[in-house]
């Protein structure tokens, strides 16, 4: 599982703490709501009680009443369920009417007058206070009951707790929403705050990816004091990796000079001793040298080529594509042309569509001359050897160089620096050709692979195009 980017790490996290937040402050809200509200209607039931208690003391004759008297309850909360607040006002009342509820009673037992809003009466506690009831269908009632010693009567006022509960959760709900319509343009902010404080790290970040071997140039952008560090010890990582380089150029080169004198050396005395009478002993022994001193010569220019490579100053011109495969396979050894039979047909082709590369001229027909070679030297004598082009965009076309070879090779492994096929040990070489040719081709950005089918070896060259 591909780890998540430092980037929609904070988004979640920061994501997350918001609805945290908002879920807390909710629960915070609701409750407080809930004990305010208790507290207001706390007092609401007690002053409801003593104004109840306060019209019985001025007007005493009301509890002369031998049958309980029922005051009437308009039921208006059916009625408003799904209209709007301000519509929940009515001429005859209000919706909530009907879960306040009034009861007086005479000596604990007899009910002397009471809302219609209670089905089944509720018996006051006996002394005053607040106390709650619960209904036979589960409703609970908050009941707050005041004695009246002197006209022997028990005041109960009640009020459904559910009420309170809905208001509590409106009034935090009211306070949460505008916050929960926020969550998404809060989240896009965050997102844009976050891109914004990691964009330092998106700078570091390009400059690293466009940072190239050849160029190994130290970070000097402003960063931000957490990343100053990082930068620093970037800087030296390339310092240290530009300085190995160029010890390793250095000695190359240095090498590769050292070597060429002692093998000219070596090289002219086997020619002077083969201008000698020798045994056929010692005229297989000059030969060996020669050919010893000839390989070790052709490794060390294969090796300051190397060097050479590293760090290249490319001189780019236009120029067309056919003019520079000819080029290339004229400098071919004249044995090798000769070895072989080539078919060159798609060339007059390439010429008649004048087609147009971006080229350092002398490293790209070094490089077209080491394939032309190859195919030639690994090819069996008097077998063809086929340049096919073929166009596949406006902007890009394929040159495929095939010869027969009855040797399978380890495909995946031509490239590698000294390495050749155990078949081919006994030919000239370095095993360094194919290398020098890939980095080549990698500085004009033309790409490569090679492929095998039975007896016939071939490499495909994608080449851009200048339009």
């Amino acid at each position: 599982m591909k780890p998540l980017s430092i980037q929609t790490r904070l988004v979640l996290l920061l994501n997350l703490l918001v609805i945290a937040v908002l879920s807390l402050t909710g629960y915070i809200s609701y409750q407080q709501s809930l004990h305010e509200i208790d507290e207001v209607f706390d007092a609401q039931l007690a002053q409801s009680a003593r104004l109840t208690a306060g019209v019985l003391q001025a007007n005493p004759t009301l509890l002369q009443q031998d049958t309980p008297v029922l005051i009437p309850v308009a039921h208006l909360d059916e009625l408003v369920k799904g209209q709007a607040e301000l519509s929940e006002r009515f001429l005859t009342g209000y919706k909530y009417e009907s879960n306040i509820a009034i009861q007086i009673w005479r000596n604990d037992q007899q009910l002397i007058l009471h809302t219609a809003n209670l089905q089944q009466p509720m018996r006051p506690v006996r002394k005053t206070g607040f106390s709650e009831y619960h209904t036979e269908n589960g409703d609970l009632w908050i009941n707050f009951t005041l004695r009246l010693d002197e006209l022997g009567v028990q005041i109960v006022s009640s009020q459904r707790e559910a009420v309170r509960e809905e208001l509590s959760y409106s009034i935090a709900l009211t306070q949460i929403r505008p916050v929960l319509f926020l969550i998404l343009p809060l989240s896009l902010l965050t997102l844009y705050l976050v891109r914004r404080g990691l964009k330092p790290l998106k700078q570091l970040q390009q400059q690293l990816s466009h940072t190239k071997p050849e160029q190994l140039q130290p970070i000097n952008s402003p960063m931000p004091a957490e990343l100053t560090q990082v930068v620093t010890a970037i800087n030296q990582l390339l310092e240290a990796i530009e300085q190995h380089m160029q010890r390793e150029k250095r000695f190359i080169a240095d090498a590769s000079h050292e070597l060429r004198t002692p093998l000219s050396i070596i090289s002219l005395h086997a020619q002077n001793l083969a201008q000698t009478p020798l045994t056929a002993e010692q005229d297989a022994a000059v030969t060996a040298i020669k050919q010893g001193s000839e390989r070790m010569s052709h490794l060390t220019n294969q090796l300051l080529a190397l060097a050479r490579l590293e760090h290249p100053k490319l001189a780019l011109r236009s120029q067309p594509l056919a003019d520079l495969l000819e080029a290339s396979l004229h400098q071919v050894a004249p044995a090798l042309l000769q070895k072989v039979i080539w078919q060159l047909a798609d060339l007059d082709a390439c010429r008649a569509a004048g087609y147009q590369v971006q080229a350092d001229t002398t490293l790209l027909q070094v490089a077209l001359r080491n394939l032309f070679e190859n195919a030639a030297k690994y090819a069996p004598a008097d077998t063809e050897v086929v340049l096919k082009i073929t166009s596949l965009t406006q902007q890009k076309l394929e040159l495929t160089l095939s010869n027969n070879c009855s040797v399978i090779l380890d495909t995946p492994r031509l490239g590698e620096r000294f390495y050749r096929a155990p078949e081919h040990q006994q030919l000239t070489g370095s095993g360094l050709g194919l290398s020098i040719v890939q980095r080549i081709l990698e500085l004009h950005q033309w790409s490569y692979q090679t492929r095998q089918v039975g007896q016939t070896f071939s490499i495909m060259l994608q080449v851009p195009l200048q339009q």
